[in-house]
């Protein structure tokens, strides 16, 4: 494949048109969306008993934060936050099942790895109410985290970094969405070049076909042959006389 019939003016006149649908595309989606604050906190889990190697006390305690990662996400974890002294707002739904739906797109915890730490990110569009939330799901899980893991006073659950919201909100990130956008329409637009180098994408679009100078088709009831097009009536006219010319000749 020679790169000249692929890197053209023609190709990169589309690669310019894709990318700038895709940046396009990805600013509207950034704009329509509704703006969220982030609220985040750290919560270390610990793992002790007499007689233990510290090494089997960090794992043990890193497989407790997992499961307490888990743990966010059930019914009734959720119904002791809201039922915590936080000035909460409950705008979750009606059934069970739409309340957990909006409930994951809020709360997003993270576990990392062979730390034992739990960070807890929440997501609103009030920065008031994403900073409760952060602070009732962190208390919440300090105080009844012994309901969940079965472990008794053998773990306990410290704050290790208070709930702090952002000043602006921090979704969408149109910076990123642009990024990811451009890199998208790059990648697409190149792979459509690559597949149709002599393809012009208006006409590939409106299904359109593109043949040489030295190329006949038949198109909408037509003969097109170098860049000239006569009706396909009058090409057989001359076709039929031709055939009686030689039969009479012959």
């Amino acid at each position: 494949m020679n790169p000249e019939n692929i890197f053209n003016s023609k190709n990169i006149k589309t690669v310019i048109f894709i990318t700038f649908i895709m940046i396009t595309l990805g600013l509207i989606i950034s704009l329509i969306q509704t703006p969220k604050y982030k609220s985040s906190s750290k919560l270390l889990v610990i793992f002790s008993q007499e007689n233990m190697s510290p090494y089997t006390s960090a794992q043990t305690s890193n497989y407790i934060a997992g499961i307490l990662e888990e743990v966010i996400y059930s019914d009734s974890f959720m119904n002791n936050v809201l039922k915590s002294n936080f000035n909460l707002e409950d705008n979750f739904g009606f059934n069970q099942e739409d309340r957990m739906k909006n409930w994951k797109k809020m709360v997003k915890p993270r576990l990392q790895d062979n730390k034992g730490i739990i960070e807890i990110n929440v997501y609103h569009q009030d920065r008031e109410q994403a900073n409760n939330f952060a602070q009732a799901i962190s208390y919440t899980m300090i105080t009844n985290h012994s309901i969940y893991h079965g472990s008794g006073n053998d773990v306990s659950v410290k704050m290790i970094g208070s709930p702090t919201a952002s000043e602006k909100w921090d979704q969408p990130n149109i910076l990123q969405n642009l990024l990811l956008s451009l890199v998208a329409g790059i990648f697409i637009a190149i792979t459509f070049v690559i597949i149709f180098p002599e393809q012009e994408l208006i006409n590939f679009i409106f299904g359109k076909k593109i043949v040489s100078k030295d190329e006949t088709i038949i198109f909408n009831n037509q003969i097109q042959y170098n860049n000239s097009s006569e009706d396909i009536t009058s090409i057989n006219e001359e076709i039929k006389s031709e055939e009686k010319e030689e039969y009479y000749n012959w």
